[in-house]
């Protein structure tokens, strides 16, 4: 159950947490005045007014729509890390599900033609990043198998190749074939949403300022994963390509990112900002811990994430069948 699993998960422990250490955007953008104001507040309003400039291609039909805007995320994703240094295809969750895949090949029809297909167009991937200086709309190719893989890895071989994917990738006879058969439609999103947003990359690694891609947290474990997308310095960044920005959507994400933060409970990165990265608005929006928890954020996350640790702990001596309380008893007092 990763981390966005417990925020829908209205009964979990964790989402009760979360939600209870930001109180005032807990209301944000609920019904009644005091969800107007506090929307007002956290700046709601600039984000619901903003015009979708890039939105997804009209020739993709209505069922088509919702497993495009997925894919395309998660390739947009792979591709502004392919514009970064340090991007590695076999330090990818996508690598991660490429071997989910080969590991159990038999889960699905004809895995083992399916895994050796995504191999390919990994293997590419790979080889045409070392390329001096490979084609923009190539890379944007090469994002979409990324994607799947790692759709592979979050949802299952079963759950991921169990559509039109899956049989695409049959179809193909081999990884060149695979690749070049990619939709038009979602290569070229993937290139559309890219190109703005090469200045501020280059602002990124023009900087001092470190930049962490695909950044994980200690805590990370014991919500079954949580990976975010980048922090640059003190700010997490998380990139969502919606195209309809709604206040209980922003709402919701914002506990996103903020759960993120409170899982780095050692304070690794340092987190102090969060930051919405809209590609199809062409936006980026920025709010200070400061002001998501109402507080001194340098005063109020020690004791936060102190708390936090602790219900982390009991989730996962649950899930591995540990009592803490034994543990505790099996203690030497005169060790203390």
């Amino acid at each position: 159950m990763s981390l966005t699993s417990h925020l829908k998960d209205t009964d979990s422990s964790v989402r009760e947490f979360v939600y209870s250490s930001a109180p005032t955007l807990a209301t944000a953008g609920t019904r009644g005045d005091i969800g107007k104001v506090n929307a007002t507040r956290f700046d709601f309003d600039t984000l619901t007014a903003l015009a979708t400039l890039i939105p997804i291609p009209a020739e993709v039909k209505p069922p088509q729509r919702k497993g495009h805007a997925i894919v395309a995320g998660m390739a947009l994703d792979y591709r502004l890390r392919m514009n970064l240094p340090g991007f590695d295809v076999a330090a990818t969750t996508a690598w991660r599900g490429l071997k989910r895949l080969q590991a159990n090949p038999d889960v699905i029809h004809r895995g083992k033609h399916i895994a050796g297909l995504l191999q390919d167009a990994l293997d590419f991937a790979y080889l045409t990043l070392k390329e001096k200086d490979p084609h923009p709309l190539s890379l944007a190719r090469l994002s979409i198998p990324l994607a799947w893989c790692e759709a592979i890895y979050r949802a299952g071989p079963v759950t991921a190749l169990a559509n039109n994917l899956g049989r695409r990738i049959k179809r193909a006879k081999d990884g060149v074939e695979l690749i070049m058969g990619i939709d038009e439609n979602l290569l070229f999103d993937v290139a559309r949403m890219h190109k703005p947003l090469v200045p501020l990359l280059d602002e990124w690694k023009g900087s001092a300022i470190p930049v962490v891609s695909n950044p994980t947290f200690m805590g990370s474990l014991a919500v079954g994963g949580a990976d975010a997308d980048f922090i640059v310095g003190d700010l997490l960044v998380e990139i969502k390509t919606r195209e309809q920005i709604t206040s209980p959507w922003i709402r919701d994400t914002l506990f996103q990112l903020l759960g993120y933060t409170l899982l780095d409970v050692d304070d690794a990165h340092g987190i102090r900002r969060v930051g919405l990265l809209l590609p199809r608005q062409l936006h980026l929006q920025i709010w200070s811990l400061d002001e998501l928890l109402g507080s001194d954020a340098e005063e109020a996350l020690p004791e936060i994430r102190n708390k936090f640790a602790g219900l982390l702990t009991q989730i996962l001596a649950g899930r591995l069948g540990v009592d803490l309380d034994d543990i505790d008893d099996d203690r030497d007092p005169e060790r203390e």
